[in-house]
């Protein structure tokens, strides 16, 4: 094995020639860790001279991923097919940055630093839109989507190859082409900026590092702003499997308007309820108290917080920018006979553009056998919806015993129910689902 070093622009590059296994691995971590050791500049690993690496040479780019400073990175670039499907195999590929070239790694981290013209997009991603627990399809679900599908494509006749796209798009229901999901409260708001802003912990928040960590690569560093609407089990259990808390030089700000917060979340995270300790956690988190009322700015956009009803207290979130508003209401409940046009949540829901609303229950549960359960109706959505002059209503924080068929009823019937109700002012309404995105 041959090493070699040079230096490309302000970059540190390692030229490895030959076999990385068990008989050269201890040559080669010894020069890893002296290389990032030398100054300050990232370190590219050239790779296209390596015929193969084992599972000693891929401890040794680990050892060196752990002890180097936190604001540097690692990427690997040139890799020939065989050493490429070897990083896919043992998941390294998500580990490390993978370039087809030196020069293509150069090219990715001075674009990443870039600067943006103006503000970018601003809209919602979901990634986890159900209340209480986790729901997650099971075999009988899945087998009876396929049946469906089959069914429908017996019946229109079997389409051919180049016409089985548009026959699921257009002739297969929500509910039997694709799913609601499964995964408890996280929403994204996108802003285009620098940094990330979230709503709640659920599970979802897991499929959101993943998607960051697989966009950008671990050596990206990034700074993540959280706003809690609570901090009940369903609404928090995803921050334990949230990556980006793992990796030194990221920076989680979680905000919110309980002075418990960081108690209940590092409780989460303690002996007997989870392994990995809250103290081992890798990434620098903040805790932010707020003040309901109050106005804050938080990576481009301003954010204001209400208090909701509902058991130990919720806080809703309008986020506004430019004339635009977008607001995270969930789990609340709002007694029929309080609303009237001094009600106040229908100033905070005032002209917004996107109102994410929990409504879990029928108006029927909501006002008998779930009544201080501490959610709404769709029905009470779309009342206020209207009041308060919102352009779209997405529901939200879906009932974990419904299937995906009753999701897509329970969506049919608020849209003609707002019909029904409307009287002036149109109210778009829609069902949110994981993976759904919507920009103004």
């Amino acid at each position: 094995m041959e090493l070699r070093r040079s230096h490309l622009r302000e970059y540190l590059v390692l030229h490895t020639v030959g076999r990385i296994d068990h008989q050269t691995s201890a040559e080669f971590q010894a020069e890893l860790l002296s290389a990032v050791a030398e100054g300050g500049a990232d370190l590219i690993l050239d790779f296209s001279g390596v015929e193969y690496i084992s599972s000693a040479g891929l401890s040794a780019l680990m050892t060196a991923s752990r002890h180097k400073p936190r604001d540097r990175r690692i990427g690997v670039a040139g890799l020939n097919a065989v050493v490429q499907e070897i990083f896919t195999i043992s998941r390294f590929h998500r580990i490390f940055p993978l370039f087809a070239s030196v020069d293509a790694a150069v090219r990715d981290w001075e674009n990443s630093g870039a600067a943006v013209d103006g503000p970018g997009p601003f809209g919602v991603r979901f990634w986890g839109t159900r209340g209480s627990l986790p729901a997650p399809l099971g075999h009988s679900a899945v087998r009876a989507k396929v049946r469906e599908a089959l069914l429908a494509a017996y019946q229109r006749g079997t389409p051919v190859p180049e016409a089985i796209e548009a026959f699921i798009d257009q002739e297969l229901p929500f509910s039997v082409r694709s799913t609601f999901g499964g995964n408890t409260s996280c929403v994204e708001i996108v802003t285009g900026g620098a940094e990330y802003i979230l709503c709640d912990l659920g599970t979802g928040v897991r499929e959101f590092g993943n998607h960051v960590l697989g966009q950008r690569g671990p050596d990206a560093k990034g700074c993540y702003n959280v706003f809690m609407s609570h901090m009940h089990w369903d609404h928090i259990m995803g921050f334990p499997f949230f990556m980006p808390a793992y990796i030194p030089g990221n920076t989680i700000r979680i905000h919110g308007c309980h002075k418990g917060l960081r108690e209940a979340i590092m409780r989460q995270q303690s002996d007997p309820c989870f392994p990995v300790n809250f103290a081992a956690l890798g990434a620098t988190i903040e805790f932010v108290e707020l003040e309901p009322g109050a106005a804050y700015s938080v990576g481009g956009l301003s954010v204001c917080a209400i208090k909701q009803f509902h058991s130990g207290d919720t806080y809703g979130y309008r986020f506004s920018r430019g004339g635009k508003a977008i607001v995270y209401s969930t789990d609340c409940e709002h007694k029929t006979g309080s609303i009237d046009a001094s009600y106040p949540f229908i100033e905070f829901y005032r002209d917004a553009d996107l109102l994410i609303f929990d409504a879990m229950y029928s108006l029927a549960d909501a006002i008998s056998v779930k009544a201080d359960w501490g959610h709404s109706s769709n029905i009470v959505a779309v009342e206020l919806a209207q009041m308060a002059g919102v352009k779209r209503l997405a529901l939200f924080h879906h009932e974990p015993v419904f299937d995906d068929g009753m999701i897509e009823r329970v969506l049919g019937e608020t849209v003609r129910f707002e019909e029904l109700s409307r009287s002036g002012h149109k109210v778009e309404v829609l069902s949110a689902y994981d993976g759904l995105e919507i920009f103004l």
